[in-house]
Order: structure tokens, then C-alpha cells, then sequence
């Protein structure tokens, strides 16, 4: 059955919300789905407000999602980061989004699932309570507070953006320059005192299991990994946007092995997330 053409201007919306909700590309897209059989098991009625329907249901439909999916997330290997999200559209590469960013979306994993779903649908989507209230079947000053609660986790996790396009793809290329050429002394000079640095491998590829704190310990890190080991990663960095930034793929053979984005503050790396699970990899495209 062909998809009808209203629904189909909302799919692009209701992805996007169910992407940051859950942080994976198939389940959003699984989620917006079903979304539409619902409308269609319903008799397809005509709505006042599309949008404002089936981002209800949608929401509810991720809810539900997310709780069943808590205890998967307890026993996941090692440090669990968001799937890649390339743009659709080139429009969505000219401004940093860091409602996107792997950071802050493998924090919002941490927050309940109605705090996930109040915050995001107040502050990322401009919803008002009273609209999100129905949506979660709850009390306005209820939404209202899970909202905050969500806000003040956030403030605890990782640094927002504070630098523009430029400067991070400035950042990120010297940072890729000098782990290709092996130049530890320039690779010190990108990096904050306090970097940390997360990686996500899913008991499929090899990841560090906790985040690595400290300059230090994070080139000590890339030092076995790409430049002193006896067989060193490849680094063969392919340039790209994922999560509402600027990113760089790491390829073997032409495959892609890891995804990287960094986050800069001040002109230095302040924090790296490594995207190593090849099953969170598999619907990457280089362009190349």
C-alpha cells in the first residue's frame, strides 16, 4: 500500500523526534511506521492537526520503546553511543545542531523515559506542557518538572557546543592530521587537560568498556592504538557530517571502522565519541 501523502510530510518530522528519542536510525524509523498503521487501523481519519497527532502517538509508541528496551541497555558491552545520523538534505549541514550531537544524545539515554521525551519535546521541539501533557497522559506541572529534572542531568554531562562550523572542522582536521602522521606533540596541542574520550564497540569491534579521562590517558590510547602498535589502526579519515556536525569515518579497505565527533570548546577537543559497533556502522555512506 502506498504511504498517503499527508502522512508523508510528516515522516521526515516524526523521524527526527523518534531518532533523538531512541538513538537509533531503524527503531525511529520503526517507530514512525507504526505510527502510520495505527492512523490507517483507525480508518485513516481526518485530523485537525496532523502533527500534532502523530507525533502523540509517536511519542507514546517510543515510551514504550524505551522501557522495554532499559534492561538491554543495563547489560549492553561496554559504553553504549548513539547510531550515526547522516543529513537528508544539504540544508541540515550549515549549522551545528547539537540537539543531534553523540554526546548529548548518549547522555539523554541515561535519563528516564519521560524525562528523555518531556525535554526534548519542550526544549528541543517547542511544545507547551499543556500539549506534552497529553501526549504523556500526565499532569502539566508534572511534564513541567520532568522537563527540569532532565535539564539538570544534562548540566552534569557533556560541555554544549561553543565553538562554530569552522572552528570544529578546523579542530577536528588538525586533530586527524596529526594522529595519521603519528605526531603526538601535535596531538597533545588539540586536546583540552580534562578530554574525554567514549567508544562504543557492542562486544563486536574493540572499544575501551569505560570513558578515558585526562590528556594523558587519552594519548597514551591513540599512542598504542594508531601510532605504536605493531599492526596500527588505519587511518584513512573520510570527511562527512553526522549528528548535526561535522564528523570524519575512519575506513579499512573501504569499509567504514569507526565514526568519530568531537566536541571543541575553546579550540581544543574536549570530548571524542567513537562509534565502533558495526551494526550501528552498516547504513553509513562515504560518497566516495
Amino acid at each position: 500500500m502506498k504511504p498517503d501523502p499527508d502522512f508523508e510530510l510528516q515522516r521526515s518530522y516524526l523521524t527526527q523526534l523518534a531518532y533523538r528519542m531512541l538513538g537509533t536510525v531503524a527503531e525511529a524509523e520503526d517507530m514512525v511506521q507504526e505510527a502510520y498503521l495505527k492512523w490507517l487501523s483507525a480508518g485513516q481519519p481526518e485530523l485537525r492537526n496532523a502533527r500534532a497527532w502523530f507525533t502523540r502517538v509517536c511519542t507514546r509508541l517510543c515510551l514504550d520503546r524505551m522501557r522495554s528496551s532499559q534492561r538491554t541497555r543495563e547489560n549492553y558491552t561496554g559504553e553504549w553511543l548513539p547510531e550515526p545520523l547522516q543529513p537528508t538534505t544539504h540544508d541540515s549541514r550549515e549549522e551545528l545542531d547539537e540537539s543531534l550531537s553523540m554526546a548529548l544524545l548518549a547522555t539523554m539515554q541515561k535519563l528516564k523515559p519521560a524525562e528523555r521525551a518531556a525535554f526534548l519535546l519542550h526544549d528541543v521541539f517547542d511544545y507547551e506542557f499543556t500539549d506534552i501533557a497529553e501526549m504523556l497522559e500526565l499532569q502539566p506541572a508534572h511534564c513541567r518538572q520532568l522537563a527540569s529534572r532532565a535539564r539538570q542531568s544534562l548540566r552534569s554531562g557533556p560541555v554544549r557546543y561553543s565553538a562554530d562550523r569552522e572552528s570544529v572542522e578546523r579542530v577536528s582536521g588538525a586533530f586527524f592530521q596529526a594522529l595519521g602522521t603519528g605526531d603526538l606533540g601535535s596531538l597533545r596541542a588539540v586536546l583540552s587537560d580534562d578530554v574525554v574520550l567514549r567508544s562504543d564497540g557492542g562486544g563486536k569491534a574493540s572499544a575501551a568498556r569505560h570513558p578515558i579521562h585526562g590528556l594523558e590517558k587519552v594519548l597514551r590510547f591513540f599512542d598504542r592504538i594508531f601510532i605504536s602498535a605493531r599492526n596500527p589502526a588505519p587511518v584513512h579519515a573520510h570527511h562527512t557530517w553526522l549528528n548535526g556536525g561535522p564528523s570524519t569515518l575512519l575506513l579499512d579497505e573501504g569499509q567504514v571502522v569507526s565514526a568519530f565527533q568531537l566536541q571543541v570548546v575553546n579550540d581544543r577537543v574536549q570530548s571524542i565519541h567513537v562509534q565502533r559497533n558495526p551494526d550501528k556502522l552498516a547504513g553509513l555512506q562515504t560518497g566516495a
